[in-house]
């Protein structure tokens, strides 16, 4: 039992230190032996737990994605798909040292996104079908991206706008129904170009 406590008081500083250093810096620039004094312990230590930077980086979205998991599975659910959407933004703001580092510039665009679309992997339960079978998947990608940079830019400006009105702005933006575009006419001629 003591043991498993210092492993994960151990993993928690080495976490801590990086997310402290991808605030500073971008993360392929980060090294083990900057974590390691950011955490005042030893590159040993490190080799215990981790492999590299990129498996503590994936300890880090775990852990985030567990605790996030854990705090909605605790909620009782009630309650309309605005104020459920209202609670997850307010987490966020709760959350935000660590949503400000995973969020930020020094991380690649993948694992940014990644981590908002399995916040918002749901979203296809809750949205109507808008098309074909074929088209459905793009739309929903559409949505938990879109929705992931809106956050991300909620986040970067420093939680600018009340989770209130950028819930039901998300919501807005998500549940108006998407008009079928209209095919535009093929140009068939061809431009002849002089030379």
């Amino acid at each position: 039992m003591a043991d498993s406590r210092r492993t994960e008081m151990t993993k928690l500083l080495f976490r801590t230190a990086l997310i402290e250093l991808i605030q500073e810096k971008p993360f392929h620039k980060i090294t083990v032996k900057e974590i390691c004094e950011q955490a005042d312990l030893n590159r040993t230590t490190f080799y215990l737990h981790y492999s590299d930077l990129n498996q503590l980086l994936g300890d880090i979205v775990y852990q985030l994605e567990k605790d996030t998991s854990e705090h909605f599975s605790s909620s009782n659910g009630k309650g309309d798909d605005v104020e459920n959407l209202i609670r997850h933004l307010d987490y966020i703001k709760d959350n935000k040292t660590i949503y400000k580092a995973l969020m930020s510039s020094n991380l690649d665009d993948n694992i940014r996104m990644g981590i908002f679309q399995n916040m918002l992997s749901g979203v296809s339960e809750r949205v109507p079908e808008f098309g074909s079978k074929i088209e459905n998947p793009y739309t929903y990608t559409f949505m938990i991206f879109g929705c992931g940079s809106v956050i991300s830019k909620w986040i970067s400006n420093g939680f600018d706008m009340d989770s209130a009105s950028l819930a039901r702005l998300l919501y807005d933006l998500c549940a108006k129904p998407r008009e079928k575009a209209v095919p535009r006419p093929v140009n068939r001629t061809r431009k002849t170009v002089s030379i």
